[in-house]
């Protein structure tokens, strides 16, 4: 039975022609030439006849046309369907990347067409690869430019007849003689190839030139998908190597670790033969392997190490850019450090802070095997991986910084907190713990108000010094200092505590003991100054030796009465006995002092002036206190400021205080000697100071005054350009005492 339906309704309109014929005839030459024979019959016929001998050829050709039309019909409906079927598959295929769905969509072309076999290849690295192929097609490369020419001129089907001179026969089975080769596209570029093979010469596609356009152009689109989800594969690849960096940098690992960790993470994520890191001896002048991974570690040269002007890695370290070597075949400079063949690899830099410490090098056994976005990716990675290791030195300099930190913590006998902005316990040390009687862990991320014992403090804000007594009776120098970061941003505040008890102790011993001195000296004194006015009474006339020896004893003696007052005077402000509290007008209080050292300013050639603001307020306080300590320091200006000198006394409101400010062009006080500027007996030595004369009590006295006021005192000066003493006094109220 003939397989198609033009052959087959044709064979049916003959054999019922034939039949239609022959019992026609029969019947006209039984009805009308019995007796004749049959052959005078035959001769007989006219063209009326011819009609009807004409008709059935007519009907079969009819029943060719109309079987040749349902062939055609019929191929289209296969068609369709199988392209539907071809459509459904890469639209809907359940591999992204096309390996197991492309082949059985080349399946069904094969069927569609009724051909051999069908293959797609496709461009890379200027040669052809077989990326899928029906059965019996091996996979294996074939030469560009030896099939036909890419890009192709125009995107219609070409036929070929396969001879042995063609690459095609070397990879195909020896019975194809027939291809046809339909470019594969997506958005109008180029893909790869289509190929359909018989085993005929030349094959022809008729009416099918279409279907395989439009097959291969779906083919084309799925391919750019595929490609699609494959850079999307590899980022998320390449992200996840980043990632699994980061994490390792967040492991804490020293850097040696560090790098196995990384090299060995990438060498797995991209699946390299040969990751290492090779790291620069600077003392050496070398690169040495300080990390590797991969399976060819087996192979690595022993002890490899290269110069620092030798190799690819010399012209990374150049340059502090990539270098990728798609062959080392024709990089005479390449030393692999591996005996295996290394075909291509890439040398990325790793950087930190624009300085290359090292390089690391992703080594591949295939010619050209590193594509632009894997070189984007294994950079990024390069980055992560400075990134990472400088994290990890930083990191172990901050371990170390640490450690010191904490044995210093631990060995200090003083008492340290650190306090953040809300005022809770960030660190403390061992004396702290003493102190407080309580672990550190009980103590950190507490309020630092609600620990016992540090409530006076808890209530500090801001930077000072201070002296606290606590509730066990022991004194301690406190000083509150604001901490800050590298950046100086503020982020709490640091509390050391001294025990100062002893000291306290100390003092206060020295204070009793110098006031029992000073009041078992006032009887002495007074009798040696008795004894005194007798003898310039009773040598009279005096003689120039009497009179210097006696001016000598009574300025001896004078001295020593002044340091006795002064001690007797500091005892009585600093314990606050005899203390009033008045209505004082500053200004008239400091031009009365200022008169009193008019003469001795002018027998210096000085200029003492006082300026004064129309607005000072009356403060309240003790009158002759605080002219006492005014006059000790403006005597001390008009004593340390040289001949011929400015003394300047400025009074003006500040606010709710009044400042009186003591300026001088005197000798200066040197910066070591400012801090102790206030303690007793001290005096800051100065060049042109030497032959100056004074007890080192007068600016003791005078701090001790200002603080019984509720006021401040502080000290500019820098040596040879005088000083400036700046004294700070509230408005209006003062310490009340009757």
């Amino acid at each position: 039975m003939p397989r198609t339906n033009a052959a087959r309704y044709g064979f049916i309109a003959v054999v019922i022609s034939i039949l239609f014929l022959t019992v026609y005839t029969t019947l006209e030459f039984l009805e009308q030439h019995v007796a004749a024979a049959f052959g005078v019959f035959i001769a007989s016929t006219g063209p009326k006849y011819w009609l009807v001998w004409t008709m059935p050829a007519t009907l079969t050709l009819l029943a060719y046309w109309a079987g040749r039309q349902r062939d055609r019909v019929t191929a289209y409906a296969r068609d369709r369907e199988a392209l539907n079927l071809i459509l459904r598959s890469l639209v809907y295929a359940p591999d992204p990347d096309l390996d197991q769905t492309l082949p059985q969509v080349l399946q069904h072309i094969a069927e569609a067409l009724d051909v051999a076999e069908a293959v797609v290849f496709v461009r890379q690295h200027e040669q052809w690869i077989v990326r899928a192929a029906t059965r019996g097609v091996p996979e294996t490369t074939v030469d560009v430019a030896r099939v036909t020419a890419w890009p192709p001129a125009a995107l219609t089907p070409i036929s070929l007849n396969l001879d042995q001179s063609m690459p095609f026969t070397g990879m195909l089975q020896s019975d194809y003689h027939g291809a046809v080769l339909q470019a594969i596209c997506a958005e109008a570029q180029p893909l790869g190839w289509l190929v359909v093979l018989s085993r005929s010469g030349q094959t022809q596609l008729g009416y099918d030139t279409e279907w395989l356009v439009t097959v291969a152009d779906q083919i084309g689109a799925a391919l750019a998908r595929a490609r699609q989800y494959a850079l999307i594969r590899r980022r998320a690849r390449d992200l996840e190597a980043l990632a699994q960096i980061n994490r390792t940098l967040l492991a804490g690992m020293d850097l040696d670790a560090l790098l196995d960790t990384i090299v060995n993470s990438a060498q797995v994520r991209f699946g390299l033969p040969y990751v290492a890191v090779m790291w620069i001896d600077e003392a050496a002048g070398e690169f040495y392997l300080r990390a590797q991974a991969g399976p060819l570690m087996a192979s690595v040269i022993p002890d490899f190490r290269q110069k620092l002007n030798e190799g690819l890695a010399a012209e990374v370290l150049r340059t502090g850019q990539p270098y990728l070597a798609r062959d080392t075949r024709r990089e005479p400079a390449y030393l692999p450090p591996v005996k295996a063949q290394i075909l291509s690899l890439l040398l990325a830099p790793l950087k930190v802070a624009g300085q290359v410490i090292g390089v690391i090098t992703f080594e591949s056994l295939g010619v050209d095997a590193f594509s632009a976005e894997d070189v984007t990716a294994l950079t990024a990675l390069a980055d992560q991986v400075a990134i990472a290791a400088e994290s990890a030195r930083l990191l172990t300099a901050a371990q170390r910084e640490r450690q010191r930190v904490a044995a210093i913590l631990h060995s200090m006998h003083d008492v340290m907190l650190l306090v953040d902005m809300a005022g809770v316990v960030q660190l403390l040390n061992p004396a702290a713990e003493r102190l407080l009687g309580q672990p550190a862990a009980d103590v950190i991320g507490h309020p630092i108000d609600q620990l016992p014992r540090l409530e006076s403090v808890a209530a500090v804000t801001e930077e000072q010094l201070f002296e606290a007594t606590l509730d066990n009776e022991l004194t301690y120098l406190v000083t509150v200092n604001t901490a800050r970061d590298e950046a100086g941003t503020v982020f709490g505040r640091v509390v050391i505590m001294r025990d100062i008890t002893y000291l306290k102790q100390l003092d206060q011993f020295k204070t009793q003991m110098m006031m029992l001195t000073s009041h078992d000296l006032r009887a002495p004194l007074g009798v040696a100054f008795g004894y005194l006015d007798v003898l310039l009474e009773d040598l009279q006339p005096l003689t120039p030796f009497h009179e210097k020896a006696l001016q000598g004893i009574e300025t001896a003696l004078t001295r020593m009465q002044t340091l006795v007052t002064e001690l007797l005077d500091l005892d009585r402000i600093e314990s606050g006995i005899d203390q009033i509290s008045e209505p004082i007008d500053v200004g008239e209080l400091v031009a009365e002092v200022m008169l009193e050292y008019a003469q001795s300013a002018r027998m210096k050639q000085q200029q003492l002036e006082l300026l004064s603001g129309a607005d000072i307020p009356i403060i309240n306080g003790d009158p002759m206190r605080l002219k006492q300590a005014f006059s000790n320091l403006i005597s001390n200006a008009v004593k340390y400021t040289p001949e011929q000198g400015q003394i300047t006394v400025r009074l003006s409101r500040v606010e709710q205080r009044v400042l009186i400010e003591v300026r001088d062009t005197g000798y200066g006080i040197p910066a070591s000697a400012q801090a102790k500027l206030f303690q007793r007996f001290f005096r800051a030595k100065a060049p042109g100071t030497e032959n100056i004369t004074g007890t080192g009590l007068g600016l003791s006295l005078a701090k001790a005054v200002i603080d019984q006021h509720g006021g401040k005192i502080t000290v500019e000066s820098e040596t040879g350009q005088g000083s400036t003493f700046q004294v700070w006094l509230p408005i209006g109220k003062g310490k009340e005492h009757g």
